[in-house]
């Protein structure tokens, strides 16, 4: 719907500085926000879109990849330590793939991206004594976030 809306004013703007003619304004005007796919696979329509939403999903992660995680930003100087690097952000992409997953499967994507929960998450505190590690504070909003989620991470008060 954006895309339609500035191709939509660009359009209207040409027309009112007279770089397009009324005809041609019209028929610019009724294409906005289309686009045409040209394959050789032959498959329906509802399909061929499929493949290109999960072309976009792609790219979205490869953006999330250099953007979120830093993960094109390499100043290393050996090859053990870029493939620790690059075994980190795979490994870092799976677990953010993972809480999208966990978000939209909960309906709550509208609200959370997967930094959001991770900023929530990342106010409960853990102490560690030795062996032994209590969770000493959990907020409220996190505990509810958690049950949304369905991730069952933090103990009830009945267990021990």
């Amino acid at each position: 719907m954006d895309l339609r809306l500035e191709e939509q004013k660009t359009i209207f703007r040409k027309r009112e500085e007279g770089k397009i003619s009324n005809e041609e304004y019209s028929l610019k005007h009724n294409r906005a926000g289309k686009f045409l796919i040209i394959s050789n696979y032959d498959i329906g329509k509802k399909e061929m879109y499929e493949l290109y939403k999960k072309r976009d999903s792609v790219e979205k992660f490869f953006d999330v990849y250099k953007t979120t995680l830093d993960a094109d930003k390499l100043y290393l100087h050996d090859d053990e330590s870029v493939y620790g690097h690059v075994l980190v952000a795979f490994l870092s992409l799976y677990a953010y793939c993972k809480l999208l997953k966990a978000i939209k499967k909960a309906e709550i994507n509208d609200k959370f991206s997967p930094s959001d929960i991770l900023l929530k998450f990342r106010k409960v505190k853990n102490i560690n004594f030795g062996e032994k590690s209590i969770i000493t504070e959990v907020p409220k909003k996190v505990r509810e976030l958690d049950k949304t989620l369905k991730f069952n991470i933090f103990p009830t008060k009945n267990e021990s």
